[in-house]
């Protein structure tokens, strides 16, 4: 069965990931707490701080902070709020090529990370690492895993991971294979 598309869909995941990134849940969102997710993640995969992928991802958050400083602080005080967030978050959604330029280095940097061994794929195992540093439920990885992997080969490729990533922070299709990034988000 598929539902209708829904902007609520979008909206929930968004909430969702205003909710992982407010690590100090303050109800908002500032530099520490972007680059400390991006710590949280390096620490999470094993590698060192100073390895070519933690400095990727730090790069990466250090990018996509000044993206949403840039996008979304609308009253200018390098503090994003909830409804900045989602606003923001919404508008780059809709934007042709913003997933491209704001959101896709982050995946990708993350991809990387989860990709502990350097075989080019993402392992059950290697997800669950990614999935715990951003506040997942063992339960909820295994069921996104198990969405994400649609070529069921048991192995997430970055295609798969972009993919995934690009639906979650772009799509407003409930049926839409991204939702699953962290679970089940739309439940």
């Amino acid at each position: 069965m598929t539902i209708a598309a829904s902007p609520d869909a979008l909206d929930r995941k968004i909430d969702l990931c205003f909710g992982q990134v407010d690590l100090d849940r303050n109800g908002l969102v500032d530099a520490s707490d972007v680059l400390g997710l991006a710590a949280r993640t390096i620490a999470a995969s094993g590698e060192d701080f100073d390895s070519p992928k933690a400095v990727a991802m730090l790069t990466a958050a250090q990018g996509w902070w000044r993206a949403l400083v840039a996008d979304l602080d609308t009253n200018r005080d390098r503090k994003i709020q909830r409804h900045e967030y989602r606003a923001g978050m919404r508008l780059l959604a809709e934007a042709p090529g913003a997933f491209d330029d704001v959101l896709r280095p982050m995946a990708l940097a993350v991809f990387a990370l989860m990709d502990r061994n350097g075989d080019g794929v993402i392992s059950a195992a290697e997800f669950w690492d990614f999935q715990r540093a951003f506040g997942s439920s063992e339960a909820a990885a295994r069921f996104a895993f198990e969405k994400l992997d649609t070529d069921r080969n048991g192995v997430l490729s970055e295609a798969e991971v972009l993919s995934a990533f690009r639906g979650f922070y772009t799509s407003t299709d409930p049926d839409q294979v991204g939702n699953h990034l962290f679970g089940d988000a739309l439940d």
